[in-house]
């Protein structure tokens, strides 16, 4: 049986995926709308949610990119990529949107030229 996460309130529907020790990422792909991907990184289990939107997890000292890019009828709305380091059980950590429970934030940058680098 999977396990029903909505990850906007941080609450999953049986708690398992949250127990397991991993730190999980929501990638949403919507094209021209909203895009969110990982540049780099070593992940250690992913799950398909439905044709736009994924889950994929990575160890405790791990380190991962998290690019977030959305855009209107108007132009760019948010871009920005996000350097997490993945942290241990009962370490200190930041939220993140997306990203659960959190990590440690080595680098933020927003506004595509930088990201797009």
């Amino acid at each position: 049986m999977g396990t029903v996460v909505d990850f906007r309130s941080g609450r999953s529907g049986l708690g398992a995926m949250d127990d397991d020790g991993l730190t999980h990422v929501e990638l949403t792909w919507v094209e021209k709308k909203i895009e969110s991907w990982i540049r780099f990184g070593s992940v250690a289990q992913e799950k398909v949610l439905d044709r736009h939107r994924r889950i994929v997890s990575f160890r405790p000292g791990a380190v991962f990119a998290f690019v977030r890019w959305a855009a209107n009828d108007f132009g760019t709305i948010i871009s920005r990529v996000d350097i997490v380091r993945v942290v241990g059980e009962g370490e200190a950590h930041q939220t993140l949107p997306f990203v659960r429970p959190g990590g440690d934030i080595l680098l933020r940058s927003e506004g595509w030229p930088k990201v797009e680098r």
